[in-house]
């Protein structure tokens, strides 16, 4: 019986476990099975790309500079309170002695509650803005009282300004997507 000498009696074929079949030298190229699996990997799942975003939450940006202006505000009108009680009584002076340290405990309040990121820092702070706006309203009204020199029209303007200035810091509170991720709680 004549031998075949295509595959010796020993020997046993490898087994392969990854890619096609083999196939014989004279099958053509376009008949061979194509390996679909790379690197020996039995299934390759599609690649995700994941875009960092920056968290919101926190007393950064923004909210950070509103925080320090309060505690600076509050400082100041600490200061404004000793200078009215140290000065003669005047109508502006009387003012002052009242609000002052009510503007004070309000904007130190603020800071607080900013800085323990709760939901009523949000409100304090428009609460606190509303109150400067009041009290600035107030003195230029009484300063134009007292100075005949000074016009309506210079008054008006000085309200206008002043409405403008402050309702511009509240509606940073309203619309900032920082204060509303972060004063939660």
């Amino acid at each position: 019986m004549p031998e075949d000498k295509s595959q010796p009696e020993n020997q046993t074929q490898p087994q392969q476990t990854y890619g096609p079949a083999p196939v014989a030298p004279s099958t053509p190229y376009q008949q061979q099975p194509v390996n679909q699996q790379y690197f020996g990997q039995p299934q390759a799942a599609p690649v995700q790309y994941v875009v960092h975003a920056e968290s919101l939450k926190g007393i950064k940006g923004w909210l950070l500079v509103f925080t320090i202006g309060f505690a600076l505000a509050g400082l100041g009108y600490l200061g404004v309170f000793f200078t009215s009680i140290s000065v003669s009584a005047s109508a502006d002076s009387i003012i002052s002695a009242i609000f002052a340290p009510i503007l004070a405990a309000a904007f130190f309040t603020t800071v607080v509650f900013v800085a323990m990121q709760k939901k009523l820092g949000k409100w304090l702070a428009i609460g606190t803005l509303a109150l400067g706006a009041f009290y600035t309203i107030l003195e230029n009204i009484v300063n134009f009282a007292s100075n005949k020199n000074d016009s309506a029209v210079s008054l008006i303007a000085s309200i206008v300004f002043t409405l403008v200035i402050y309702g511009l810091y509240a509606l940073y509170f309203f619309t900032s997507r920082r204060v509303k991720e972060t004063l939660v709680a």
